[in-house]
């Protein structure tokens, strides 16, 4: 990956900072692809209970309305003309969304992710929870690099003994999503990184990504996991290089 700089920030980097703030500093039309998980304001936390949680409580994901505001607003300014966004949210407050992601985006679907495994919620009182929404859209036109496929999409969630953060999303689902709306070489935008699958879904398909996070730890674990990808992607081109008698 090139350490090529956009505006101020460096390409391939994920930055601990407040998203509002680190997008202040990238120019205007200078992303090709927005691929976010954002805070889905409803307070999460997994309904398991055990003796030690996991995590803790994502940040901003009370009362981030604002936040969410300013957030979509900044995602118009950066995206350059005629290129995708995807937003991932949940049906609690999916009005909301639709409606602040509609103020800037053409919204093309509402996909729904259909993740092969029930949640928990109320267990006497509510049908069990398997999916979870993505809002698709374009700012101007954005033309699908591969095969046209459904708007419900099978693909398993992240096992929870392998989960980094509480609400990690699967590579395999993000993958899709990149290839489908970017180029190689195009550059990937995540303001709410996580442990960095959107950043490992980028590098392992030849995307430039840059991408923000609050939390230390988070991107600590992502820091990581883009150092594997890295590793991974050194050795697979030492391996193809090598010749074979």
């Amino acid at each position: 990956m090139t350490k090529e700089l956009l505006g101020e920030l460096e390409l391939n980097r994920i930055y601990q900072c407040d998203c509002i703030e680190g997008m202040r500093l990238l120019p205007d039309d200078s992303i090709d692809l927005v691929v976010t998980d954002p805070p889905y304001l409803m307070n999460y936390r997994s309904n398991r209970r055990v003796k030690n949680e996991k995590f803790k409580h994502i940040a901003n994901d009370v009362d981030s309305h604002d936040l969410i505001k300013k957030y979509l607003a900044e995602c118009y300014r950066i995206l350059k003309n005629d290129t995708a966004i995807y937003v991932f949210c949940s049906w609690h407050n999916v009005d909301f969304f639709k409606t602040e992601f509609e103020r800037h985006f053409k919204l093309k679907n509402i996909i729904v992710w259909n993740k092969n495994n029930h949640g928990s919620g109320d267990l006497k009182g509510a049908y069990a929870p398997k999916h979870e929404f993505v809002l698709f859209g374009h700012k101007g036109r954005s033309i699908l690099r591969e095969k046209r496929m459904p708007d419900v999409i099978d693909c398993d969630k992240v096992p929870s003994l392998k989960l980094t953060h509480p609400t990690e999303k699967p590579i395999e689902l993000l993958s899709k999503f990149i290839k489908n709306s970017s180029d190689e070489g195009d550059t990937v935008f995540d303001g709410f990184a996580g442990t960095g699958s959107t950043l490992v879904a980028s590098a392992k398909l030849n995307r430039n990504f840059i991408s923000f996070e609050i939390e230390p730890e988070y991107v600590r674990i992502a820091n990581q996991r883009l150092e594997n990808v890295r590793d991974e992607l050194a050795e697979r081109k030492l391996t193809e290089g090598t010749d074979v008698e």
